[in-house]
């Protein structure tokens, strides 16, 4: 894996960029506006605030797991960060109009990257096949404490290469299943990693692996409690709180994200570069969550994320539904026949992403002719679906 999020974001912005009405366009009421904007806003909270209950049962299932590891514990760890990402990926689609998600941390980091960034230098946080001594982990003479602050500070450092990344989900992703040697399988790393004073202990540090673990997920949860109260309804002085005063930029900004993060992040960055890489080692590196072998999920749920925004509907956690006006319904009260073409192209891009077989490393091999041809229709239907987004876009008085 080796490109970064913050250059897509580069991108995005400077592709897409709102213009004024075309003044032959109808154009919904400030009051249709008000209520898309409403609620969307009401969807990115429910999301973040899924993601954040996840993310607290993912850290309570490890701090089990740390205190007397097991192979049933490593297990149900797993499980809970697959959990945690379901609700997670759904909200990249929130991405790229300089929203809290984007929020510059200073240093060229944001929230975003301290999230999720990857690619993920394995050696930069703990052991690798062929040197026991690797990482941050077992490197006690320079980091004689591990803590957030110390994984914060020196994630994607500068100087250290722009695939040092410490925090975030794919560092919690390499810590449970460790480096991915296999085409047909995830990582396969041992319990007995987090075994302290035990003849049945493996490598190195086995007690600070369980800190650095810990630390890294409450990062997690800190940033996505910042989200959570950035997009919280009631307080004057929050980013909803200007995103909502302003219903006709606002959704300017949230298409603009929605289709570069199909168009270009979610369809290129995490597909087509992986596809057209040469060699099929090369090509694996290129695979987002390529420790457990869930980029088949992060797909299916990024897609999900983007007919969300168009919809203006997303399923929580615990079943219920949060729904309202959408972009949607702006469409159909402007030209039903676009809205029903826009819903027709999101779902075939449903059926075109859920037909890539996992693990997606061995979808992208090259001798793997029809799992190639399957992610490249994938990826053709995301670049259609974004150019529908526009088309919808452009009826209801947003250039792009």
């Amino acid at each position: 894996m080796k490109k970064l999020y913050i250059l897509a974001i580069a991108i995005a912005v400077t592709t897409f960029s709102c213009k004024k009405n075309k003044e032959d366009e109808p154009a919904p009421s400030g009051s249709e506006q008000a209520k898309v904007v409403e609620n969307y806003a009401n969807i990115v909270y429910a999301t973040y605030d899924d993601a954040l209950i996840t993310a607290k049962n993912l850290r309570a299932k490890a701090a089990d797991f740390v205190a007397s590891p097991s192979e049933a514990g490593l297990e149900e760890v797993r499980a809970a960060y697959i959990a945690s990402r379901t609700p997670y990926i759904q909200s990249e689609a929130f991405r790229f109009y300089s929203g809290p998600i984007d929020q510059d941390l200073g240093g060229g980091l944001t929230i975003e990257s301290s999230i999720n960034s990857w690619p993920l230098e394995e050696v930069y946080i703990d052991y690798v096949v062929g040197d026991a001594n690797a990482g941050i982990i077992n490197d006690v003479a320079h980091f004689p404490t591990i803590d957030k602050n110390v994984i914060l500070e020196n994630n994607q450092k500068e100087g250290a290469g722009e695939n040092s990344v410490s925090s975030g989900y794919h560092a919690v992703e390499f810590l449970l299943w460790g480096q991915d040697l296999s085409e047909t399988g995830p990582g396969d790393r041992k319990y007995t990693d987090y075994l302290v004073n035990s003849d049945d202990a493996t490598n190195l540090n086995q007690a600070r692996r369980g800190q650095y673990l810990l630390a890294c997920i409450d990062l997690i949860i800190d940033n996505l409690q910042t989200l959570k109260e950035a997009w919280k309804s009631g307080n004057a002085s929050n980013y909803r709180a200007g995103f909502i005063a302003d219903p006709k930029g606002s959704i300017g900004n949230f298409l603009k994200g929605v289709i570069g993060y199909a168009d270009d992040e979610l369809s290129v960055e995490r597909m087509q570069v992986a596809l057209d890489t040469e060699g099929d080692a090369e090509r694996q590196e290129q695979e987002q969550s390529c420790f457990s072998d869930q980029t088949y999920n992060d797909i299916i749920l990024g897609q999900k994320g983007i007919k969300n925004v168009y919809v203006g509907e997303y399923v929580r956690i615990d079943g219920t539904i949060v729904s309202g006006m959408s972009v949607s319904d702006l469409v159909k009260a402007a030209d039903p026949k676009l809205d029903s073409t826009v819903r027709a192209k999101i779902y075939d891009t449903d059926i075109k992403v859920a037909a890539i077989h996992a693990p997606f490393d061995n979808e992208i091999l090259t001798a793997n002719t029809a799992g190639t041809i399957r992610v490249q229709n994938a990826i053709n239907a995301l670049h259609v679906e974004a150019a529908q987004y526009k088309n919808a876009a452009n009826k209801i008085g947003y250039l792009y």
